[in-house]
C-alpha cells in the first residue's frame, strides 16, 4: 500500500506532478522551437546542389529527437524551478506544508515527470538515437562520400599487432603483424577475406607478406575487442553499450579517457540531472518570495549552465592528469546534491 501511495501519489501530489508536466512540456517546446530554427539556419547555410531543401528537412526530422534530448536538461531545470515558484505564488505550496505535507515530498511530486524523461532519454540513447543518426547522415553526409572516412585502426594483443584497413564505415583488409620472442615481426599476414567479432577471427585468402607465401586459412580465438564503425562525428551518437566496446578496445590513453568521458557523462547524466535540479529548488526556495517568473527562468539557465561548465572543467582535468572522469562527474553531483539538501532542511 505504502509503494502504491508513493508511486502513485495523493490528489494533492497529483496536482503539483500535472504542474510539473505543463511547465515542463511549455519549456521543452520553446526550446526546441528555438532550438529548430537555429538548426535549420545552420543547415540552410550548407545547402548545395547534393544537400537540397529536402534533404535538410529529412536531416532535421531525423535529429529531433537527439535535438530534444539536448535541451531536456535545461527545459527540466528550468521548468521546475518556475513551477516551485507559481505553486509558491498561489498559495498551494504552504497549503500543503500547513496540511503536513513534507517539502521531500512535494519535490518528489514536481520530480515525477523529470524522472520520466530521464528513463525516456536512456531508452533513446541506447536504441533509437544511433540508428536516427545514422539515417540523417545518409541525408547530409552520403551524398559527399568524404575521403576522411579512410582510416585505419591499430589494436594489440598477445604480440601480434593488427591493422585494419576501414573505408566508409566498412572493414576493407586486415594485416597482422605475428612478433617473435626478440620481439621482431616474424610473418605479416593481409587478408580482404574475413570477418571480424568478439569472440574469434575468421581469416581466409591470406598471404605472408614477410615470407612471401600462402597462409592457410586460420581463426583467432579470444581477439582483441574492436569498433570499427565509428566515427568523430558519432561519438556522441554511439548507443551506450557501442560507446563502453569502443571504450575498452581503444589502446590509446589519450583517446581511451576521451571515449571513457564521453560514456561517463552520457550515463551519469540522470544523477547529475536529478541532483542539479535539487540544488536548483533549494538556491530558489531560499529566496522564492522574492524572485519573479523572469528571475526564476533565468536563474534556472545559470545553474545549468554553471553546472554544464563545472562537468566540462571537471571532464578536461581528467582528461589531463589521466583519471577516470566518472569521479569528477559523480563527486561534482553529489556535492551540489549534499549543500541541496542541507540549503532545503533550513528552509
Amino acid at each position: 500500500m505504502f509503494s502504491y501511495r508513493y508511486i502513485i501519489g495523493d490528489t494533492l501530489e497529483n496536482l503539483f506532478t500535472r504542474y510539473a508536466w505543463r511547465f515542463l512540456l511549455l519549456t521543452l517546446g520553446i526550446f526546441f522551437l528555438l532550438d529548430l530554427i537555429l538548426s535549420f539556419l545552420g543547415e540552410f547555410e550548407d545547402l548545395s546542389s547534393s544537400y537540397s531543401i529536402d534533404r535538410v528537412l529529412f536531416f532535421l526530422f531525423y535529429t529531433s529527437l537527439d535535438a530534444l534530448l539536448d535541451i531536456f536538461p535545461l527545459s527540466a531545470i528550468v521548468s521546475t524551478i518556475i513551477c516551485m515558484g507559481f505553486i509558491s505564488d498561489s498559495g498551494e505550496l504552504i497549503a500543503a506544508r500547513v496540511s503536513g505535507k513534507k517539502l521531500s515530498w512535494i519535490i518528489y511530486a514536481l520530480l515525477k515527470p523529470v524522472i520520466i524523461g530521464i528513463i525516456f532519454m536512456l531508452i533513446s540513447w541506447q536504441y533509437f538515437i544511433p540508428g536516427l543518426q545514422e539515417k540523417a547522415n545518409t541525408f547530409k553526409f552520403e551524398p559527399q562520400k568524404l575521403s576522411s572516412e579512410y582510416k585505419e585502426k591499430w589494436v594489440f594483443k598477445n604480440d601480434r599487432f593488427s591493422k585494419i584497413i576501414i573505408d566508409q564505415g566498412e572493414a576493407k583488409e586486415l594485416k597482422i603483424y605475428d612478433l617473435n620472442e626478440n620481439g621482431n615481426v616474424d610473418k605479416i599476414i593481409s587478408s580482404k577475406n574475413f570477418s571480424i567479432d568478439e569472440k574469434s577471427w575468421i581469416i581466409k585468402k591470406a598471404n605472408d607478406y614477410k615470407n612471401k607465401a600462402r597462409v592457410p586459412d586460420l581463426i583467432w580465438n579470444d581477439p582483441p575487442k574492436v569498433t570499427w564503425k565509428y566515427s568523430e562525428r558519432s561519438l556522441k551518437h554511439m548507443s551506450l553499450t557501442d560507446n563502453f566496446q569502443y571504450w575498452q578496445s581503444i589502446n590509446e590513453v589519450a583517446d581511451q579517457n576521451k571515449v571513457g568521458y564521453e560514456f561517463w557523462k552520457k550515463l551519469l547524466e540522470p544523477i547529475s540531472l536529478i541532483c542539479l535540479i535539487v540544488f536548483a529548488l533549494a538556491i530558489s526556495l531560499r529566496s522564492i518570495g522574492r524572485n519573479k517568473s523572469v528571475d526564476r527562468f533565468v536563474l534556472g539557465i545559470l545553474i545549468a549552465f554553471g553546472f554544464n561548465l563545472l562537468i566540462k572543467i571537471f571532464g578536461n582535468i581528467s582528461l589531463i592528469f589521466g583519471f577516470s572522469a566518472f569521479w569528477g562527474i559523480i563527486l561534482s553531483s553529489l556535492a551540489l546534491l549534499f549543500f541541496g539538501i542541507r540549503i532545503i532542511k533550513r528552509v
